[in-house]
């Protein structure tokens, strides 16, 4: 019921759309009508017209209903009168029309009382009217006004189509909105400074901004809309009002609006998405290390003036895909750019030997950098409908390093690839073990280590296909116990019993002894990332 306390105004903004109790005042059938009650509610909206001749309303009703009835269910029972007129202040009506003198000679003090208290108009005949007239003429009004919304809608619609087409798009959009509900307009980017549009001063905006972060408040007059493209949220746009609740109307005006910001947004991105075509062979020298510090600060501040950096690192996604050519990379870049601009990062494009690369530069604290990429991945595999490995090279500090990033990314990829039988992380500093065979690959004597160490069983292997890799590996991640690496291994006990002898005459007894141990797990590991390594 408080909630009705809040229509003491109506909405300055196109009455020429929305039909009130008192225009319906105006019409031929009340000539002879009387307001009893609720004279500060006559501004009321009214959605329909609704004959109702019983007292338990419970949900008859959907909100802003005029009400005609003749009392006949209420004519021996205050209480039940009462009880009639408290239900239609809590549903929601505009209003309601009584005929006096058939079933009821008054209305009780204590009704009008309540009517006045909650500005609910009640209007009254005291002679017989014909209510099918009265539906007759308000039904007609109600489709004029419904035509009269839609033509106003599809005037709106074409005006910011036309500004889509000018400079500045976004501004005048939402200056436009602000104009044409006469509202205070916010416009809140992912990225960015939000935009507010309103006459009040910034003092009352400042104390309206922390309300807007609890979701769950609802205040009729508020309404947010997102602004959406590749089903990723950009921006939110808000309108509230001063004091009315917003209309059904002003809300379709919001969902027009934001449509139209959508579509500003994703040309923009596709504008950026050209022009970094343009540049492509600019981020793959980056990608190379050709260019100074110097230059790619400039660079950067180039495309965004107030960019902040604060590390950077390379994404690559190898797309799984036999035909690159159905592949749609301006998609994907805008997609991307889209998901994980939003946490945080700088996006920049390119495409090398099958595989997506983007550099992220960082824009917030270093410390959940990685959480934040990991979010964003989560979000682009339910966005992306293909296959695609994901590889996450290693967080540097210079924009110089990037190099050092991509090429540590590309390792992780081809760890990934060489363990098909391991889950592995996209990230290169979780590789653990894996960062140490790189290291001593580069050294030079990671093929002198795997001999010293397994040499035997990859011999024995390539001339009986013994299969003695695979079982030590396995009995190794079963910390020894027999029946489980059997189990595992899908092979009788006495199989196992067989290629266990074989391991001790070629490794030695003490091959599971804690320092042999971990040698020969890592000289394992490294044979199969060298034997992918060697195939590709």
């Amino acid at each position: 019921m408080n909630s009705m306390k809040n229509n003491r105004r109506c909405p300055v903004m196109n009455p020429a759309v929305r039909l009130t109790v008192q225009e319906i005042l105006q019409n031929r059938n009340f000539q002879h009508a009387k307001v009893l009650a609720g004279k500060n509610g006559l501004h009321r909206t009214v959605k329909w017209i609704h004959i109702m001749e019983v007292t338990a309303i419970e949900e008859l009703l959907n909100g802003s209903e005029f009400i005609l009835s003749t009392g006949v269910a209420m004519s021996e029972n205050e209480e039940l009168f009462l009880s009639f007129f408290k239900q239609l202040i809590e549903f929601g009506a505009a209003g309601i029309c009584l005929e006096l003198g058939t079933y009821i000679q008054a209305v009780p003090k204590e009704i009008i009382e309540l009517a006045n208290r909650h500005d609910f108009p009640i209007i009254v005949f005291n002679r017989k009217v014909r209510f099918v007239d009265i539906t007759q003429d308000i039904n007609t009004l109600l489709i004029n006004k419904h035509y009269q919304m839609i033509s106003e809608l599809e005037e709106y619609s074409n005006r910011l189509n036309q500004l889509l087409l000018t400079s500045n798009s976004q501004q005048k959009i939402l200056m436009s909105l602000h104009e044409h509900v006469k509202m205070s307009v916010l416009f809140i980017p992912k990225q960015g400074e939000p935009l507010i549009f309103s006459k009040q001063t910034r003092k009352i905006i400042d104390q309206i901004l922390p309300q807007l972060k609890d979701d769950r408040k609802n205040d009729e007059r508020i309404v947010r809309q997102t602004i959406q493209a590749l089903n990723q949220q950009l921006a939110e746009l808000i309108i509230i009002s001063d004091s009315a609740p917003i209309s059904d109307y002003e809300k379709l005006i919001v969902d027009r609006t934001a449509t139209a910001l959508a579509q500003n947004t994703l040309r923009e991105l596709y504008f950026e998405v050209r022009r970094e075509a343009s540049e492509s062979g600019w981020v793959q020298g980056w990608l190379d290390g050709i260019h100074s510090e110097d230059k790619l600060t400039r660079y950067l501040k180039a495309s965004d003036p107030d960019m902040i950096t604060n590390g950077s690192v390379v994404l690559l996604l190898k797309i799984n895909q036999a035909d690159e050519s159905s592949l749609d990379l301006p998609y994907l870049n805008i997609l991307l750019r889209s998901i994980f601009q939003s946490k945080g990062f700088s996006v920049f494009f390119t495409t090398r030997k099958r595989q997506l690369i983007l550099i992220l530069v960082n824009h917030r604290k270093k410390v959940d950098w990685k959480v934040r990429v990991q979010a964003g991945i989560d979000e682009m595999k339910k966005a992306m409908e293909m296959e695609v490995e994901i590889a996450v090279g290693r967080m540097v500090n210079q924009l110089t390093e990037v190099k050092k990033s991509y090429q540590t990314a590309e390792e992780t990829l081809m760890i990934q690839d060489s363990q098909t039988n391991d889950f592995l992380p996209s990230f290169y500093e979780d590789l653990y073990i894996y960062r140490l065979i790189s290291i001593v690959k580069d050294q030079g004597v990671l093929e002198d280590f795997i001999e010293d160490y397994i040499g035997p069983l990859i011999k024995y292997d390539q001339e009986y296909n013994g299969k003695l890799i695979e079982t030590l590996k396995v009995f190794f991640m079963c910390n020894g116990s027999k029946k489980e690496t059997a189990s595992s291994l899908f092979i009788v006990r006495q199989t196992l019993y067989q290629r266990l002898q074989k391991l001790s005459e070629l490794l030695g007894d003490d091959f599971m002894s804690s320092y042999k141990r971990q040698a020969i797990e890592f000289a394992i590991t490294a044979y199969h990332y060298q034997t992918y390594s060697n195939s590709q």
